[in-house]
């Protein structure tokens, strides 16, 4: 059913999952290698879907993936799919020159891709890092839970650093701690970096010391806009007001006004400090002259009030 919607060119269907999970629309597992080939030749001519989901084929499967040219070269051909997401793949593995090294690498059309739960050691982070840079297209990246540690993430900023148009990059789930998050920070001190959401929840050793050296690489930041913490336990009162800090500092008026004004969602707001909650509602006001001098007249009450009512 769903293979010939592919090769009918059915513009309902819109997305297509390469997967073994009955009862999803849109789903399509290939018996043999020959449906694998017809597929890849439905999908290169095929104009009408935006996103391919493919899960790790069975081990048994894995040499008629890995070595199905016909299959790729139709992936190649195809110009409309620009989502493609990968779940729980062995990037170390023989496949992973099939989809990187043949497919994603100098993809014109990608804007997002997604690996979720994949393998990426023994090489593959930078198989990975290899096919995304030359990705002139890619905006959005989700990497959640694949066990990425520093030094696989100092190896991965240091290969994205030239994408200037992602906006969106999802960590969340992994394993690193202070050195990925000094690489990490470098992207956000960089003026040239676009990114808007960067999504860090749920890793185990992201700590106190780890939330002080993001806060302080968004000092002069004016692009970030959501920054994902929730779920790291380490994080404690001390590492929360390292971004008060950033986003009001109260020292003198020149800093208050030099604050963060760009930053306006750290995770959950149940679990944050009412203080840092309030400033990260005050950043949501899209005037950010307006919210520089709220902030002046906040924190420092000294000054003559009247000229500055004007923004209210």
């Amino acid at each position: 059913m769903t293979l010939s919607r592919v090769e009918q060119n059915d513009p309902d269907l819109d997305h297509l999952y390469i997967c073994d999970c009955q009862g999803v629309d849109g789903f399509y597992w290939p018996n043999d290698s020959a449906e694998l080939s017809r597929l890849g030749d439905a999908i290169g001519r095929n104009t009408h879907l935006q996103s391919l989901y493919i899960v790790s084929p069975r081990a048994e499967d894995i040499h008629m993936f890995a070595h199905n040219r016909t299959f790729f070269e139709g992936l190649k051909r195809n110009a409309s799919i620009e989502n493609l997401g990968l779940m729980q793949f062995d990037l170390s593995g023989e496949i992973r020159r099939g989809i990187m090294n043949e497919y994603v690498v100098n993809s014109n059309q990608l804007k997002t891709m997604m690996l979720s739960r994949c393998a990426l050691g023994n090489g593959g982070i930078g198989v990975l890092t290899s096919a995304v840079t030359r990705c002139p297209n890619l905006e959005t990246i989700h990497l959640p839970g694949c066990n990425i540690d520093d030094g696989m993430l100092e190896e991965f900023v240091s290969g994205i650093r030239g994408l200037n148009q992602l906006e969106k990059l999802d960590l969340g789930g992994n394993m690193f701690g202070l050195a990925g998050c000094e690489a990490l920070a470098t992207l956000l001190q960089d003026p040239n970096f676009s990114l808007h959401l960067l999504t860090l929840s749920a890793n185990a050793n992201i700590d106190d010391s780890c939330a002080t050296i993001i806060a302080n690489s968004l000092i002069g930041n004016s692009k970030l806009k959501v920054l994902a913490l929730q779920s790291n336990r380490s994080i404690t009162e001390n590492g929360w007001d390292a971004f008060s800090t950033v986003l009001c500092n109260t020292s003198i008026i020149n800093a208050t006004y030099c604050s963060n004004h760009t930053l306006e969602m750290i995770g959950n707001s149940e679990t944050l400090p009412t203080n840092l909650c309030s400033l990260l509602e005050r950043n949501r006001n899209t005037t950010k002259e307006q919210v520089a001098v709220k902030k002046i007249l906040r924190c420092h009450s000294q000054l003559e009030m009247e000229p500055f009512l004007e923004w209210d």
